[in-house]
């Protein structure tokens, strides 16, 4: 990884915003790790252009970067409250999350992803982005299960 990125040298956290099924637990605590570090908290959700998109799919109904946006503010209104002093950059961005989070982790000293417990499945089962992140990172990672 990146000499930086080890040594926790950016003064900066990437927190991986994914859905309410997965976020709540990475949210919480990515902002202690932020407060606790006194760093800048990036959150950052991904989003995709669909491949295909219909006429009567216009600018009114929103598109997906709204959408996006959307549930990033969501997600982070509770926290956001509890932490008044973390520094907070949210930003939306077209792309795959693992791509994304991989790319911008050179600029960052921990990555925080979370993940969930499947059902019928023992342990914790890890998706594209959280095993991208695990074999690419340039930084340190910490998957964070979402409590059942």
């Amino acid at each position: 990884g990146d000499k930086a990125g080890l040594a926790g040298s950016h003064e900066r956290i990437l927190l991986g915003a994914g859905g309410p099924e997965t976020g709540g637990e990475a949210v919480r605590f990515a902002f202690r790790e932020a407060g606790a570090r006194g760093c800048v908290l990036d959150v950052v959700r991904a989003w995709r252009r669909p491949a295909f998109q219909a006429p009567s799919d216009g600018p009114a109904r929103g598109g997906p970067e709204e959408w996006a946006s959307a549930l990033l503010e969501e997600l982070l209104r509770e926290a956001r409250t509890g932490h008044p002093d973390v520094r907070l950059r949210p930003a939306t961005v077209e792309g795959p999350a693992h791509r994304v989070l991989v790319d911008r982790s050179a600029a960052a000293d921990l990555v925080i992803v979370g993940t969930r417990h499947r059902a019928g499945h023992p342990g914790l089962q890890l998706g594209r982005t959280a095993h991208a992140l695990l074999h690419h990172a340039q930084c340190p990672v910490a998957v964070v299960p979402q409590r059942v």
